[in-house]
């Protein structure tokens, strides 16, 4: 428990949703003078009831993100609980591969930390002041649960500038390799944990990526946004006659030519440096098509209020790429942005048929994958959407 008290504002602005974490600087009305920031604290309502216990920052607008809605102690005990509960959830997946998500923040009730899976290394992310404070806590409890070989930190975001802390990237112990070979089903990749985004891979696109046997057979195939390749060699072990991947990023292109070589398709795929869109036009302008398209962008959208200038980037990016479908051809279409509700971008994709002159049914809905669980109470823990659309005319 939180001996320091943080009180909410009275009426609909100090009401918070019921399971959700998170209390916005607007919603409390006093603080005890005495709070640092980071420190734990206990939330009561304006009747002074309690409603959970977290931690709090000043500086961010996420002002408190709560632990616990129970009168619970925030101890050792606690967080080994919490991991270990985290990581049962997961033992499912030892079958299907040697990387995945073990802990993701709030939908494991542990706001602000990431530890990700990669065979035998651990690599984790304290995104958040409170949390760091009880880093050498989660380090012990990752080690002794986990037990990994290697334990990596790479805790770096812009969030932790905005809750006052610098980047950091360390070993925690015995150091390991950067570059560290995975599984996942029939593939193999080379993840770069050490250079690639956030962790090194995208582990919420697996089911995705899985699924495209049965689909992908003696298609030619276009990869934008390839990053390390991913969907580019899944599609080729599923049976792809050729995959180009497009890709801005040299660095990640070249990891993307090692996992070709590494799966054995590296004569059925090429990859080029070349922006997205500009990729889009020059096909266009060549009146060449493919059979299948996968678009797995960056967030256009950080925040609702860029909602409208971000649909219009997802509606050209798609009406561009529905362009380039052969006949009946297969679109793998996403948005990996919170901010932008499935509704908005199923609209969206119904906009861009229409532009292309074309329309389409849906033989897939996709969402991340079951490592990074759905909390209902949260809806930012919902995220990944996307379909596999069969262009009609």
């Amino acid at each position: 428990m939180g001996d320091k008290t943080i009180q909410l504002r009275s009426g609909r602005l100090g009401r918070i949703m019921p399971g959700h974490p998170w209390i916005f600087k607007n919603q409390v009305r006093k603080t005890d003078a005495a709070i640092k920031p980071g420190e734990l604290v206990s939330i009561v309502d304006s009747g002074n009831k309690f409603i959970g216990v977290g931690y709090y920052n000043p500086r961010s607008e996420i002002s408190v993100r709560i632990l616990s809605f129970e009168k619970a102690g925030i101890d050792k005990e606690f967080f080994h609980h919490r991991i270990e509960a985290a990581y049962k959830k997961r033992e499912p997946l030892s079958g299907v591969t040697d990387a995945y998500r073990v802990i993701f923040s709030e939908a494991d009730a542990l706001p602000g930390l990431i530890v990700d899976i990669y065979r035998d290394t651990a690599v984790f992310q304290v995104l958040t002041l409170g949390m760091e404070k009880f880093k050498p806590v989660i380090i012990d409890g990752l080690m002794s649960i986990l037990k990994p070989k290697h334990l990596y930190e790479k805790s770096e975001s812009p969030f932790r500038k905005i809750e006052g802390l610098k980047d950091i990237k360390i070993w925690h112990g015995a150091p390991g390799d950067t570059v560290i070979e995975i599984r996942e089903g029939r593939a193999k990749f080379l993840v770069d944990i050490e250079n690639g985004h956030k962790t090194g891979f995208y582990l919420d696109q697996r089911k995705s990526r899985l699924g495209l046997e049965g689909l992908a057979k003696g298609k030619n195939a276009l990869d934008l946004f390839c990053y390390t390749g991913a969907f580019s060699v899944s599609a080729a072990l599923y049976g792809a006659k050729s995959v180009r991947g497009v890709d801005i990023k040299g660095e990640w292109l070249s990891l993307a030519g090692k996992n070709a070589v590494l799966n054995g398709v590296s004569g059925n795929i090429e990859f080029i440096k070349e922006d997205a869109f500009k990729a889009l036009k020059e096909i266009h302008a060549s009146g060449e098509k493919f059979d299948l398209v996968i678009v797995d962008p960056p967030s256009f959208l950080k925040t609702r209020g860029s909602l409208v200038s971000a649909s219009k980037g997802y509606k050209e990016l798609n009406t561009l790429a529905m362009g380039a479908l052969a006949e009946e051809g297969i679109l793998a279409t996403f948005s990996c942005s919170h901010s932008m509700p499935n509704e908005t971008f199923s609209t969206i994709l119904k906009e861009s048929a229409a532009a292309a002159g074309k329309s389409f049914s849906i033989l897939k809905r996709c969402h991340q994958a079951e490592d990074h669980p759905i909390v209902r109470a949260i809806p930012e823990t919902e995220y990944l959407k996307g379909y596999f659309l069969k262009m009609q005319r």
